[in-house]
């Protein structure tokens, strides 16, 4: 009998000793984890054949490829900032690259909260943002982060957004009601307890590469920050407090492919490097067809006016647009601020309707205050600081702005197209509702919306004066 229950015992102990074996997760020797990170893309679709076939070729060699995104997928092409439902392009050639994650970045509120819930849902990968609380009354279906299990691999992907100096993204305020953010720096350290929770920890950051690289600094349990929001071009990535940090760029002309070597769940060496997107020698044959399906679209073809010089500087194209304003509005000035001109140049020959779109994506109404001289030269000095100590730009009058020693605006000097100016005269002046939003000013009336955006009128004038020629003119002085 005795002997009866020893066996009986031995043999629970076995299978019970085997079934908590089988529980126990075994993390492999070493593995090496590739990451694929873009930034910035804005719209650019007509890249995606080339980056859909550089990934391509990279899963030859890393098959459990990890395509991420910091962020900033809209916003630059019309074909798809225009499209209906907003952005769907874009949205359709990640879920075909096959995004895993994305970091909702300031310009993806361009197409307003509904619209960025809807690319969410119609999206194969999470959008993802820590910094971010959302109120009962508004659906927005973001996460702070997200963990991915591949590879024997837990791999921890948080995301996080940059604020202005008033607590906002860079986006029209108007996008924001019942929303809040905290600063990304303070945010961060919230989030170490997923060092205890996965292998990997990949902070996907949409606040900037100086921002970044100071976060590592201070944050030694990432294994790498892969940022966005500047614009950075980071050809030698190199490690900060062990944390290495990447951005590549925009407009998908780059991308960062970051090779995580991990021994027995721990990472151990982390090297990233940067690759040209832009000069690829292939396209992705079914990526090539949507971007055709995509782009043909004979409504951004049209020729609204003929320009007979090319535009070389973005104020020679920010000189067009305020021309348009105060063209259809009758103000005696129009202005404009200097990040609503979103390209550099256009060459000669016809303007196309995608061309205006180019120029000023965003779908701002004009509105149109009634101003005294001192109050419009205030609100010069503080656009020229929202605008990052440039001047703004501006239709009926070139004007100067004198700074002191630390570049802060002291005064202004206003010379008119037209007439005398006077400080106690009152104008009536043009601007778009987003510098209406976010500029201090003060003004005689409350505005009177014109129920048109810039680019409406952008193009009324165009189809009015038929030919433009802005070469070498310059209305601002600094």
């Amino acid at each position: 009998m005795k002997r009866f229950f020893l066996v009986l015992w031995v043999g629970v102990a076995v299978l019970f000793g085997l079934n908590a074996c089988d529980t126990v997760e075994q993390k492999p020797k070493q593995v090496t984890l590739a990451v694929l990170s873009v930034n910035d893309m804005h719209s650019a679709i007509d890249n995606m054949p080339k980056f859909a076939a550089l990934v391509d070729s990279l899963r030859t060699v890393y098959p459990d490829l990890l395509v991420l995104s910091a962020g900033d997928n809209r916003t630059g092409n019309p074909i798809n900032d225009q499209y209906e439902p907003t952005s769907y392009p874009m949205i359709a050639m990640m879920n075909k690259v096959g995004f895993k994650a994305c970091t909702v970045g300031n310009h993806e509120w361009d197409g307003s909260v509904a619209g960025l819930q809807k690319n969410i849902e119609d999206a194969d990968f999470p959008y993802l943002c820590a910094n971010i609380n959302i109120s009962k009354e508004v659906k927005l279906d973001v996460k702070p982060y997200v963990i991915i299990e591949q590879q024997g691999l837990r791999i921890a992907v948080l995301g996080m957004i940059e604020l202005r100096a008033d607590g906002f993204p860079g986006a029209h305020p108007v996008h924001f009601k019942n929303l809040t953010f905290r600063r990304p720096e303070e945010v961060l350290p919230e989030y170490k307890f997923l060092r205890d929770q996965a292998d990997v920890c990949i902070f996907l950051s949409h606040v900037g590469f100086e921002e970044d690289v100071e976060m590592a600094e201070k944050n030694p349990w990432l294994d790498a920050i892969l940022g966005g929001h500047s614009h950075t071009l980071v050809e030698h990535p190199k490690k900060h407090n062990g944390v290495i940090v990447t951005q590549a760029g925009s407009s998908l002309s780059h991308a960062t492919l970051t090779l995580f070597t991990v021994n027995n769940g721990k990472v151990t060496d982390v090297k990233a490097t940067t690759l040209d997107v832009a000069h690829y020698g292939k396209e992705n044959a079914e990526m090539r067809a949507m971007l055709n399906k995509f782009n043909n679209n004979s409504r951004f073809s049209e020729a609204l006016a003929t320009a007979t010089t090319p535009f070389v500087r973005r104020e020679e194209l920010g000189c067009l647009v305020t021309d348009g304003m105060r063209w259809v509005t009758g103000a005696d000035f129009a202005l404009e601020n200097t990040g609503g001109i979103r390209i550099d140049d256009l060459k000669a020959g016809p303007i196309t309707m995608k061309d205006v779109y180019d120029i000023d994506p965003y779908g701002n109404d004009v509105v149109v205050y009634t101003m005294t001289g001192n109050q419009l030269e205030g609100f010069l000095k503080h656009s020229f600081m929202a605008n990052g100590d440039k001047p703004s730009y501006v239709s009926g009058m070139t004007y100067s702005v004198n700074t002191d020693a630390k570049g802060k605006p002291k005064s202004v000097e206003i010379r008119p197209d037209l007439g005398r100016y006077s400080k106690n005269k009152e104008y009536k002046v043009a601007i778009n509702s987003y510098m209406a939003s976010t500029v201090r000013f003060e003004s005689v009336d409350d505005g009177q919306s014109q129920f048109m955006t810039s680019e409406e009128m952008v193009i009324q004038y165009l189809r009015e004066v038929k030919t433009v020629s802005y070469k070498g003119i310059r209305r601002t002085f600094y």
